[in-house]
């Protein structure tokens, strides 16, 4: 959040002492959840809310209601936002469901007494991040949404956060954006696309590596200036390197690549297998032809046998 919002939170509250929002980092899709203490002179039927900070003012997210307008209840929900009071340890929580990166801003929680101004109670600073994994030479496309109108004007760019240092070290940035057009710009294996029209950024980033992962901004570029980039969505990229290929590569010669630790050749196992399977069939075929040839043989003996009987018998026939 940019630091004006910080100092202007007492103006807008005069009960309120300066205090820097909480800052919480949530992964796309999460859930958040606030503790908010009240102190004992709140009474358990006055309103406690859940406020997005907008435009220097309370835009009313979820809160439970007054009893002088309807009967008092310790919950309610709105969307996503659910508010819980417990009046005996005298807090109320907020919970945010399956968040969204068009939710990262500035939220308090907060009561107010009658028709008096909301007093804050705790102030958050939500920055809820897109999370991709992917491969080394796989390609990263990311769309990035901004809400303000004003940004529309604005150059924007592509860059690495530096966590240690607190930088962003620039990979790729728009020039002047026409806001009736597409601004385009490329850099290496980076490109950058502002579509002003329907408040978008796109990044892309071809042909990943291993030292690309790390944790990246969509950001206003103001170049000149001692703060130059505004992040509008931050990014974590984490590039794994691909699984080592494990098949076999065979050339015209003798030399074959293997795996590692696997001194035997497959083609001879392959060959010595086949050799065997050969020798034992033609075995097996040689015992049926030998088989065959013998009951062959003994049934020609028979067959003699039995004429030479037939003609040893005919004289006797005829003799009688």
């Amino acid at each position: 959040m940019e630091l004006r919002v910080v100092l202007l939170l007492p103006l807008c509250f005069p009960g309120l002492q300066a205090q820097t929002p909480e800052e919480l980092s949530q992964r796309e899709g999460s859930n958040l959840s606030v503790l908010c203490p009240y102190p004992a002179k709140v009474d358990y039927w006055e309103l406690k809310s859940w406020c997005r900070w907008i435009d220097q003012q309370c835009q009313l997210q979820v809160a439970i209601i007054d009893t002088r307008t309807e009967p008092y209840t310790e919950r309610a929900k709105q969307g996503y936002i659910t508010i819980q009071d417990d009046p005996i340890h005298r807090n109320f929580s907020i919970t945010m469901t399956d968040l969204r990166v068009e939710d990262s801003g500035t939220y308090f929680c907060a009561y107010r007494k009658g028709w008096q101004d909301y007093v804050p109670l705790k102030w958050i600073s939500l920055n809820v991040f897109k999370e991709f994994h992917k491969l080394e030479l796989d390609s990263l496309s990311v769309q990035c949404p901004y809400r303000d109108q004003g940004y529309r004007s604005e150059r924007k760019a592509w860059c690495r956060y530096a966590g240690q240092t607190g930088t962003c070290d620039l990979v790729v940035s728009t020039d002047f954006p026409n806001i009736l057009s597409i601004s385009k710009a490329q850099k290496g294996r980076a490109s950058i696309q502002d579509d002003t029209q329907k408040r978008s950024i796109t990044i892309t980033m071809e042909k990943l590596q291993a030292q690309d992962s790390g944790m990246y901004w969509c950001a206003l570029y103001r170049p000149y200036t001692s703060i130059p980039f505004t992040r509008i969505m931050e990014v974590r990229l984490s590039v794994a390197k691909r699984p080592a290929a494990t098949t076999l590569t065979v050339t015209t010669g003798t030399s074959q690549n293997y795996p590692p630790g696997n001194s035997t050749q497959p083609h001879l196992w392959s060959f010595t297998l086949w050799a065997l399977l050969g020798f034992f069939i033609n075995k097996v075929l040689v015992i049926l032809l030998l088989v065959f040839l013998q009951r062959r043989g003994r049934c020609r003996k028979e067959k003699l046998r039995t004429a030479e009987g037939s003609r040893g018998q005919l004289p006797e026939e005829e003799r009688s």
